[in-house]
């Protein structure tokens, strides 16, 4: 029997370190911009001050990126698409103003950035740091801290390689009347590549924002490729954003999120999550409330079905009071599948009157499926009404005999709970076509599922 490779420390930082510096060889005259200022400040720090975490690190416990870092990945390439390729990954009967990304560049063909209006920036990160403005000052705001201060090895990760991430900014006062659809598709045909998405998104005062953020793929199947993405957003006083993130990645594909939020007071911010594919997921998502009568959503659905992988870290810092929050994370895991599911809450000591609520439901469909789950609460304020919970079991016995019963097949009353379970969350989605698109979604994988049950019946 053959032992897969561990790489060590040095292996790991090596190969990154070889494929930043062939990338620094295609620069020629742009190596004197900030930008690139900035990257090469990532990857030193890469090199030197932090390393890529072990299932010795507590928040990483249950998930090892072994297999993730020991590709050997490459820049991806330019892909020419059309807009027939893209048709499927579109919302039918919903107008939004489009933008395209394949292989992380920014396709201006097949996008709609010029149908936004004038007062709102929409700029690649890149272009908006080579000029004095509003794009880059926050970005160079936010790229810096993730060069120089971030812990985390993959926002420095990113940070070193996102060559067109993307600057979106709302002005005071302004409700758009349309999501912006941020549409990512990746391809690649021979070898493992790394796709660097980031985005930085500042909602201003009293605005009101939805961005739909999709990741799908048109490779081989089999084909390996790591998509690390990050997101940064910022909302202004009183402003409202919806942010839905659906992923269909690839079957072997490794995806790894980092979203970090920041809410001033009263502001609103309510995150969807819907992950279907990948080999190996990780989403951490976090928020800290900024300032008092914010309200924090956070819900997920996740699907695992063969050997997938699929690791949900939440984090939401209370820290001033009157503040809410909510938080709903279902998932159903079949096969071989693996989940995880660490939520934690902070009640800082002034933050009096806060609410905050958090549950995590999973079915496990069979005997080699399993999860992990720890919501946490960490409460140092005493007027406070706080919750947490977790439940991991199976299709209810009795519902499916009933169902059964009625002339339903096996198979047909398996398919119906399952989409009962997550009905509590689909519900929650307040755009027709988005809730009609992730509903038929969720059909093509539970039709995937093996209908294997711990209890099957005679």
């Amino acid at each position: 029997m053959i032992t897969p490779h561990t790489p060590d420390k040095e292996d790991r930082r090596t190969k990154f370190i070889e494929l930043f510096r062939i990338y620094e060889n295609t620069l020629n005259g742009q190596k004197d911009y900030v930008g690139h200022a900035i990257q090469k400040s990532a990857i030193q720090r890469l090199s030197n001050d932090v390393d890529f975490p072990t299932r010795k690190n507590e928040d990483w416990k249950y998930t090892s990126v072994a297999e993730v870092l020991e590709q050997q990945y490459r820049q991806p390439k330019l892909v020419d698409m059309t807009m027939e390729d893209i048709r499927p990954f579109l919302f039918k009967g919903l107008d939004v103003f489009l933008l395209v990304f394949v292989n992380g560049k920014y396709n201006k063909t097949l996008s709609a950035k010029d149908e936004l209006p004038k007062s709102i920036i929409v700029q690649d990160i890149s272009s908006g740091l080579k000029e004095d403005g509003l794009t880059k000052a926050i970005s160079f705001e936010y790229l810096s801290k993730w060069a120089k201060k971030e812990k985390n090895p993959f926002i420095v990760l990113n940070t070193a390689f996102a060559q067109n991430g993307t600057f979106i900014y709302v002005p005071d006062g302004l409700v758009l009347d349309r999501p912006i659809h941020i549409l990512n598709i990746n391809f690649t045909k021979d070898e493992p590549i790394i796709i660097s998405p980031q985005k930085i998104i500042a909602v201003g005062e009293n605005s009101k924002l939805t961005v739909i953020e999709t990741y799908h793929h048109l490779n081989n199947p089999q084909q390996t490729y790591f998509t690390n993405t990050v997101s940064q957003m910022v909302l202004k006083r009183n402003a409202v954003v919806d942010h839905y993130r659906i992923q269909d990645e690839g079957e072997h594909a490794f995806f790894i999120n980092n979203t970090e939020v920041e809410q001033m007071r009263e502001s609103i911010y309510s995150s969807y999550v819907v992950d279907l594919g990948g080999q190996l997921v990780r989403n951490n998502l976090s928020s800290i409330l900024m300032g008092s009568g914010t309200t924090t959503n956070f819900y997920g659905i996740y699907v695992g079905r063969d050997k997938q992988h699929i690791d949900n870290q939440t984090f939401i810092d209370h820290a001033y009071p009157n503040c809410n929050s909510n938080e709903l994370y279902k998932g159903i895991l079949t096969d071989s599948a693996k989940g995880v599911f660490n939520g934690k809450i902070m009640v800082r000591p002034d933050a009096q009157k806060t609410n905050a609520f958090q549950k995590n439901h999973t079915l496990v469909l069979s005997k080699a499926a399993s999860m992990n789950s720890k919501p946490q609460l960490e409460i140092f304020a005493d007027d406070v009404k706080c919750s947490h919970g977790a439940t991991i079991g199976q299709l209810n016995e009795e519902a499916l005999y009933y169902m059964r019963s009625r002339g339903l097949s096996k198979k047909e009353a398996i398919s119906v709970l399952k989409q009962a379970f997550l009905t509590e969350l689909t519900e929650l989605i307040q755009i027709e076509p988005v809730r009609e698109k992730i509903e038929q979604m969720l059909l093509n994988k539970f039709k995937l599922l093996a209908d294997t049950i711990n209890k099957p019946l005679n």
